[in-house]
């Protein structure tokens, strides 16, 4: 019996041995097929990352040319222009709030031009001069604001990117309102913008060369070297790769320049590797070990899976409500503008009408009815994203309108800037005893996901970018549809679209509508359908009208 025993184990271990042999060469296999996949992922990850520096550009360009176009709405409707002091001090005043400007410039049509509030000589420069410079001349003759690249500013003495907006009075140009930044200094300008480790950005002319600093000097003449040779071959491109740089790129249309962002992770990359190399010796051994205990394991481990897996859902429930709503933050944001903006100019008028002794009362109560207004609707737009957010799933009593309403205004900034319109039917001031923000998180998803392929199907037809959202209900249930003439969901598609990691969107990570649906009947006693898969695209909501307990 001993002699068996011990024949059975000999035979064991050599089964363990051959089957460690196998997971060897797998092993080995597999770790090259996870190089390339690092490689490729990084790849990706480096792609997104570069059009998020790309966009952040474009939205602070866009931002400050609109703050300049603010400021000369105001001197024109102020009628100050003409007036040395007030255009001064306004000057000073818009210079101390616009911090990413290096410097704020006035030229007049009869060549006097201030500079962060001073008027400047003809020392410097001859009336006859200035008005005879191209950023001047540009914006005088186009009447629309201008960017334009100065290979030396006299005043700063480098290089600078030129933002200018006309001013007008008696519907006539009066002036050029230009805000100045250093070539150099312009990426350090845009707020929010934080490169992660091994990443850079730089600007590029129609020439081919990069005017921004890079601290890899034979990187940015290889990459001023492809650049001429695309230029050459005259082809449209998003992207050029350099080694391990994988460099992103998007024309600026208004100055015909070009912005690239760009990662290099090739140390990242070797380190990672090191390590997964390192992790599968070390699991290979685990496997040997765990071969003997997996007998005694299996429930403890069985258990713990269970455990994960509730766990990884919850994470995943999470990361749905997050994702299908991460896009309002910035949407609120934008809204916050408006009113900031508002207040602020009403204070500046005041504080300029008080100085010229030229505040009635009247007008003083005027200006403070008008800030009050704008308190109320960022009071009013906080309180709706207050409410939206809350993590308590109380069960209260509430006007359904009223609800899908707040929703929408949280989303208008977000719909607006795709024009996407939404039109109620069926609303007849229902209330409903239910869980308030589980059903405006579950219609979210459904009007993100209506946006999307109306957005996708009419590209050139914004007009037909029409939501809407009809209530009904019947007995104790209460139904919630939303519906849109985009391309809709295949039938194939039809039959799995509420399951997990199916999506009909190119980006989508398919948890929403699973989510949704799972959200829709455990916390609502409700369910999400497909009514219809086209023409129109139905998907509908349905819940309990008074919830019990």
């Amino acid at each position: 019996m001993r002699i068996n025993l011990k024949s059975q184990n000999i035979k064991i271990y050599a089964i363990i041995l051959l089957a460690s042999l196998f997971v060897i060469l797998l092993g080995l296999n597999s770790y090259n097929n996870a190089k390339e996949k690092i490689i490729e992922l990084s790849d990706k990850n480096n792609i997104a990352v570069s059009k998020n520096i790309v966009n952040n550009f474009q939205v602070w360009l866009n931002e400050r040319i609109n703050s300049l176009v603010r400021a000369s709405k105001f001197i024109q409707n102020a009628d100050i222009v003409g007036d040395d002091d007030k255009i001064a001090g306004f000057i000073r005043l818009f210079k101390q709030n616009e911090k990413e400007f290096d410097l704020i410039q006035v030229l007049r049509d009869d060549g006097e031009i201030f500079v962060n509030g001073q008027k400047i000589s003809e020392d410097v420069m001859s009336k006859q001069e200035r008005v005879g410079l191209i950023w001047y001349l540009e914006t005088k003759n186009t009447n629309a604001p201008s960017v334009n690249f100065m290979k030396n500013h006299k005043i700063l003495n480098s290089p600078t990117l030129n933002l200018c907006v006309p001013v007008e009075q008696n519907d006539g140009f009066k002036a050029a309102l230009c805000g100045i930044v250093r070539i150099e200094n312009i990426f350090n300008s845009i707020k929010n913008f934080n490169l992660t480790p091994n990443s850079y950005a730089f600007l590029v002319t129609h020439s081919g060369e990069i005017l921004t600093p890079l601290p890899d000097l034979m990187l940015k003449k290889e990459i001023e070297e492809n650049f001429k040779e695309l230029f050459l071959k005259d082809e449209d491109f998003t992207c050029i790769k350099i080694g391990q740089n994988l460099i992103q790129i998007a024309e600026i249309p208004m100055i015909n320049w070009f912005i690239g962002a760009g990662t290099n992770n090739e140390d990242e990359i070797s380190a990672l590797t090191r390590e997964i190399l390192k992790n599968a010796l070390t699991l290979l051994f685990a496997f040997v070990a765990l071969t003997f205990l997996a007998n005694i394991l299996h429930n403890f481990m069985y258990n713990k899976i269970k455990k994960m897996q509730y766990e990884y859902e919850t994470l995943l429930a999470h990361r749905a409500k997050m994702g299908e709503a991460g896009e309002l933050v910035s949407g609120i944001n934008h809204q916050f503008i408006q009113p900031v903006n508002s207040l602020k100019l009403m204070l500046s008028s005041a504080i300029m009408l008080k100085k010229d002794k030229k505040l009635s009362d009247d007008e003083l109560i005027n200006l403070l009815e008008k800030g009050q207004r704008s308190v109320e609707l960022l009071s009013s737009t906080i309180e709706i994203f207050r409410n939206f957010y809350k993590s308590a799933e109380n069960v209260s009593e509430f006007d359904i309108q009223t609800s899908v309403k707040n929703l929408l205004t949280l989303m208008h900034t977000e719909l607006s800037r795709v024009n996407v319109s939404v039109n109620l039917r069926g609303f007849n001031g229902q209330k409903a005893y239910q869980i308030e923000n589980i059903i405006q998180q579950i219609l979210l998803i459904l009007i993100h996901n209506a946006k999307d392929s109306l957005v996708e199907s009419y590209k050139d037809e914004p007009l037909k970018r029409i939501i809407e959202i009809r209530f009904r209900s019947f007995e104790n249930k209460s139904y919630i549809g939303v519906y849109d003439n985009g391309n809709g969901v295949s039938q194939q598609m039809s039959e799995k679209i509420f399951t997990w990691l199916n999506t009909t969107k190119k980006q989508g990570n398919g948890i929403g509508l699973y989510f949704a649906k799972k959200l829709a009947r455990e916390k609502l006693n409700g369910d999400v359908k497909l009514i219809n898969n086209a023409k129109p695209t139905v998907f509908e909501l349905s819940f309990e009208t008074n919830l019990k307990d």
